[in-house]
């Protein structure tokens, strides 16, 4: 049986239920799985008549793994760090609990289209993980290929496993235990940089090819949005499945930068509104939407394409 799981505070269930609906747009049978790393209270309006969410609290986890030590170590000290480490044992708790394919999304997911090929995609997998696509191309776009280096080269916000994956996910779980901080200098990233290293140690580590998946402000460049028959493609081939709606990326969006993507974060936001709230709420001076000005849309178009850019590339390659 396949299922979704995602982890948040308390206060964070309005994303969790928004990703929800837009899951069960495709899939009515969906069950999200969620886990409450903290103790405060659950608004049970907001999942009233959800019969496909699942409300976990860590405690349900305790004696799980690695919970009691990721728990004791995070939890009156980093929130985030005891919510990120909790990814590996959450699934690997649903994998050994039942469910034969377990799908991890950030609570700040939106889908827009069937996934039921991700699905499928773990037939041959033990993990599966979203690359950032970021450029390869200094030239191109020199803080966005750093950050390959800097933040890693897959995304911790999306990742689907199997039961084969369980000593992955172990050992990713043991080297969160170990450390979660941001130290470039260490090569470390919060959780997120361990990914690396998962196709060297285990066997079965699959990366998803399709780039109208985890679209976000990191990825520009390499999945270029492109209208097709009034229709957004990435790279004029990919339907967009689903958004990384990160709070860095909505204000880029209604900056007027990736102006495409404008219309499906309404879409989000709408959405966001049936929890009750708004995203202004979580948000702290979110900026009013701002059409790109032609000028701005022909500079980052050459941005990618100009000569000046290729022969510098060409040039750093000698």
């Amino acid at each position: 049986m396949n299922t979704i799981c995602t982890i948040i505070t308390s206060n964070y269930l309005q994303y969790a239920t928004t990703l929800y609906r837009s899951l069960t747009k495709f899939n009515a049978t969906e069950t999200l799985n969620i886990l409450i790393c903290d103790e405060g209270a659950i608004d049970q309006n907001l999942i009233r008549n959800q019969n496909g969410i699942h409300i976990y609290r860590i405690g349900d986890l305790y004696r799980y793994g690695s919970t009691d030590i990721i728990y004791n170590k995070y939890s009156n000290t980093n929130m985030d760090a005891l919510r990120w480490s909790m990814k590996p044992v959450f699934i690997s708790y649903l994998l050994e609990n039942g469910h034969s394919n377990v799908m991890y999304c950030d609570c700040d997911l939106f889908f827009f289209d069937d996934y039921s090929f991700i699905y499928k995609e773990m037939n041959s997998a033990g993990l599966l993980l979203t690359p950032h696509w970021t450029t390869p191309y200094p030239a191109v776009h020199e803080e966005e290929f750093l950050s390959l280096f800097n933040y890693g080269a897959y995304n911790a916000g999306f990742l689907c496993a199997s039961k084969k994956g369980l000593p992955a996910l172990k050992w990713w779980a043991d080297v969160c235990a170990y450390r979660i901080e941001e130290s470039h200098c260490n090569g470390l990233h919060n959780d997120q940089k361990y990914l690396d290293a998962l196709p060297v140690f285990f066997k079965d580590i699959k990366i998803l090819d399709h780039k109208g998946c985890n679209i976000a402000f990191w990825n520009q460049h390499v999945c270029k949005r492109m209208l097709i028959n009034n229709k957004v493609l990435i790279n004029g081939e990919f339907p967009i499945v689903f958004i990384h709606f990160t709070n860095k990326y909505i204000p880029e969006l209604l900056n007027g930068n990736d102006a495409l993507i404008y219309p499906y974060f309404l879409e989000y936001e709408k959405s966001f509104r049936l929890s009750g709230s708004s995203l202004n709420e979580f948000i702290p001076d979110m900026p009013t939407y701002k059409p790109p000005q032609p000028f701005i849309k022909i500079k980052r178009k050459l941005l990618v394409r100009t000569r000046i850019k290729r022969w510098l590339f060409k040039l750093s390659q000698r």
